[in-house]
């Protein structure tokens, strides 16, 4: 718990001075102190620590110290749903039994009166026989109550109040009732403290102790404003806000009748909270308040995928301070998740805060993109583009090295100061899709350098199944010459641009980091797929680790003597090594090391013999578990049945038993919740799940029995299933083994449309090629998209890989290269091709005859 509670405060404390009482034990992250609904300090508070260690120092430091003149004891807070949360005693609290003798008639009127009766006549016999005399002489009633002037002052209010109510010929239904206010308070401080609320009219009535005023409104919006202003604090003074027709209700009100009331209140809200869990099964949102403004994205995700996977979870940030404000929105994959999230978690504390989670409201679709005004294209573009814009940041299909052929021509011919159509020229004896593969290749190569003396990992590029950063956002597809300025621009109108990296000279991608996730969500689904220059803006989310955030720095931090001790022969001067050899030290310090090293060794022997004997132990018993579990049978994906509007009396058995009658099925759950009534027997929340062995079985019962009565409720089936995001696209990632001796590239991906000549004639510029070869299909005379270059040394083959692997695109489409060593280049494709045929279960038919085609194939690839 990161909660504690003070009590025996001075009367005199304030936020500030219990602010600087626990400042020394850590970060606080809330500091309250109660007050009544006069005004009046309860001399206790709360305060929020944003670990639980910090909590632990404080109570253990400052229990039983005095604070001032008074002793404080701090304790930890319990959550509302905690079992072992002290029983209340306050007056102010409604629970206690203090509240109850004060407030007898919104309780038991019986047990009251008799509790009264009983007093006075235990008072009345009390009382002695010659004091009665005394007060028959002088005529002085038991009855008559001495009025104190606090009493007069009071009555005097009251009275001015209930004139001030009965004498308003205003508009009832459109006004409202202050009191609260200082008597000294001026119309001008008011509406101040109102603003910016405006109202129509304001009549004020100055009493001894405070001051009243009716305010009358224009529109109910300002009234439903000015409302949630109740109870707050103008000058030191609690502001008391209620209707006008209240008043007058509460006033004519019976005892019976604010019992009544008292039931409806309880049944209203247990009301609220049925129609919040259905809301919560529904949406599967959750808006979660009063978060400590230190929270992130990763703190919240921490805590609530406890309960389920979580699909979103959205911190709302202050664009002005860069913090959150407070609140956050999490969506989970399942409703029913949420709905556990929303009964356990609602009311506990976290980072020193008292979670307060609502249900969300549905996502709002997002608006769809405006292409008609788009001339020159076609319906299906625009369809094409529509698409595009929605799968943004799902697929993963483009790099960080990425260059368009147009930026590539553009730049290129800025470069030598010719047209760009002199470049595509094939005249001058070389072909253009080579010329602009060579082009691009050494841009590439150019843009490499760039980001990594600019520290970025290209690295972390290479596997796209990595975590993604949240503000770091890869722009690709830029038009040539495009400044840097005008691309921050773009990305400050949707927030606070933290830095933009890219090349000076060619300006075709870059590396655009956002201040916060906020912003940087907004800004790339604002700028996807967006024209620039009459060609399309390609946004990815960049690794986590682009920046080396990952790394160890403590692998940074090496000590002088170990530096000294590691150092290397080859460092030292032949002089130094003969004074080394000749040292005797040196001689000792080897003889140690060796020494060390036999006992190191002996150690790990024993060690290792120690473990053997123990997983020899571990097996057998893991042998009899595993006899135990092959015989329960496993169930299958997407065989879980979500059951709805269950009787609160049905139970798991029940539930079981009904299914099991015509069905195979594993297990039958009735989802819970703590009673918050009693903190210690659990109530059922109307919905539960079955788990089917097989999908068949899930979808038979949602067809035949869906409707079914169980305890006299008509339950509703749907079948509980994670939809897998088809949307999103992986791309596959290339083995590129290493060389070792091979002089030999694999390339996949070939144009169809390329030729050997001309890849001959790409790879030719990085080295003496001395075979090419491209397999060829059967009866078509076309190449079958991949091919073989060796080249005639070690040297120019790494060249040629090490210069081409990255990012060089033919005829658009990019070269993926692997190294293929010579002794099984041909049996790896065979087995392959092997392994992707014989596990088609679908193509029973005819699989003789494929496999006879894969062969001839084959041996047309052999010779």
């Amino acid at each position: 718990m990161s909660r504690v509670i003070i009590k025996g405060l001075p009367k005199n404390c304030t936020e500030e001075k219990l602010r600087s009482f626990f400042k020394n034990f850590g970060t606080l992250t809330d500091c309250k102190l109660k007050y009544s609904q006069d005004g009046i300090f309860r001399q206790f508070g709360f305060v929020g620590f944003e670990s639980d260690e910090y909590c632990k120092k404080a109570i253990k430091s400052l229990n039983g110290t005095f604070m001032g003149a008074s002793k404080v004891v701090v304790e930890e807070c319990k959550s509302f749903s905690d079992e072992n949360k002290p029983r209340a005693w306050s007056k102010y609290s409604k629970d206690s039994s203090a509240y109850k003798r004060l407030h007898p008639d919104e309780f038991n009127n019986e047990t009251t009166a008799k509790r009264t009766k009983l007093d006075n006549g235990v008072k009345t016999s009390s009382i002695d026989s010659k004091y009665e005399e005394f007060l028959l002489i002088n005529k002085v009633s038991k009855k008559e109550e001495i009025k104190t002037e606090e009493d007069e002052n009071s009555t005097s209010d009251i009275e001015l109040l209930r004139n001030m109510i009965i004498n308003f010929n205003g508009d009832r239904r459109n006004s409202l009732i202050f009191r609260g206010l200082a008597p000294s308070v001026k119309q001008i401080n008011f509406k101040e403290w109102l603003n910016p609320i405006k109202f129509k009219s304001l009549e004020i009535k100055r009493g001894k102790d405070e001051c009243f005023m009716i305010v009358t409104f224009e529109k109910d919006s300002d009234i439903k404003r000015a409302l949630k202003k109740d109870n707050s604090f103008m000058g030191g003074n609690k502001v008391r806000i209620t209707k006008f027709l209240e008043i007058q209700d509460k006033s004519k009100q019976s005892k019976s009748d604010k019992v009544k009331e008292i039931e409806l209140i309880k049944q209203e809200n247990q009301k609220l909270k049925e129609e919040q869990t259905n809301k919560i099964l529904d949406t599967g949102r959750l808006f979660i308040r009063n978060l400590p403004y230190t929270v992130v994205e990763a703190d919240l995700r921490s805590l609530f995928i406890k309960y389920g996977e979580i699909a979103e979870c959205e911190v709302i940030i202050d664009k002005k301070t860069g913090k959150n404000k407070g609140f956050a929105i999490v969506t989970f994959v399942f409703p029913e998740n949420a709905a556990d999230a929303f009964a356990n978690l609602d009311g506990t504390v976290f980072k020193g805060r008292m979670l307060h989670i609502l249900p969300g409201d549905e996502k709002p679709e997002k608006a769809e993109l405006q292409v008609e005004n788009q001339f020159g294209l076609s319906k299906f573009q625009k369809e094409k583009q529509v698409k595009l814009k929605n799968l943004a940041g799902k697929t993963y299909s483009w790099n960080i090295l990425f260059l368009g052929a147009n930026a590539v021509a553009e730049t290129l011919a800025k470069r030598l100061e010719v047209e760009k159509s002199d470049i595509l020229n094939p005249e001058d004896g070389h072909n253009a899709g080579v010329k602009m593969a060579l082009a691009e290749t050494a841009l590439v190569r150019e843009t490499r350098d760039f980001l990594i003396k600019n520290g970025v990992k290209l690295d972390s590029f290479s596997n796209p199944s990595a975590k993604r950063s949240d503000t770091v956002i890869i722009a690709k597809n830029l038009p040539a010459n495009f400044d840097k300025d005008e691309l921050e621009r773009m990305f400050g109108f949707h927030g606070k641009v933290k830095n933009v990296l890219m090349p000076s000279e060619n300006t075709v991608s870059a590396l655009v980091t956002m201040e916060n996730a906020v912003d940087a969500k907004a800004a790339f689904s604002g700028l996807a797929y967006t024209r620039i220059r009459s060609q399309p803006l390609y946004l990815e989310w960049a690794p986590y680790d682009v920046f080396g955030v990952s790394e160890n720095k403590d692998n940074k931090i090496i000590d002088k003597e170990e530096t000294k001790v590691t150092r290397k022969k080859k460092e030292l001067t032949e002089e130094e090594k003969k004074d080394l050899r000749r040292s005797k030290k040196h001689r000792e310090a080897i003889e140690e090391e060796k020494d060390e090293e036999e006992l190191e060794d002996e150690e790990e022997l024993e060690d290792e013999e120690d473990i053997e004997d123990e997983e020899d132990v571990e097996d057998e018993e893991g042998d009899e578990e595993e006899k135990v579990e092959d015989d329960t049978p496993e169930f299958e994906d997407n065989a879980r049945v979500f059951v709805k509007n269950l009787n609160f009396e049905t139970t798991d058995e029940t539930l079981y038993e009904q299914f099991s009658k015509k069905y195979n099925v594993h297990s039958a759950l009735v989802s819970r919740k703590i009673d918050p009534k009693t903190q210690k027997h659990t109530l059922s929340m109307g919905f539960g799940f079955v788990q089917f062995y097989t999908h068949e079985d899930a979808l038979d019962a949602i067809k035949n029995i869906n409707g079914m009565l169980i305890d006299g409720h008509s339950i509703s089936l749907k079948l509980s299933i994670k939809e897998n995001d088809k949307e999103e696209v992986k791309r596959k990632q290339v083995d590129q083994n290493e060389q070792g001796n091979c002089t030999k590239i694999m390339v996949r991906n070939i144009s169809f449309g390329a030729s050997i000549k001309e890849i001959r004639e790409l790879f030719q510029s990085f080295g003496n090629v001395k075979d090419v070869r491209i397999p060829k299909k059967i009866g078509s005379g076309g190449h079958r998209g991949f091919g073989f270059v060796e080249y005639m040394s070690k040297s120019e083959a790494k060249h040629a890989f090490d210069s081409l692997v990255h990012s060089t695109h033919f005829y658009g489409r990019r070269l993926v290269l692997e190294w293929a060593h010579d002794d099984d280049d041909l049996e790896q494709l065979r087995e392959k091709t092997a392994n992707r045929y014989s596990g088609n279960t679908q193509a029973v038919k005819g699989a003789k005859a494929q496999m006879a085609k894969i062969e001839r194939d084959l041996n047309s690839i052999e010779d």
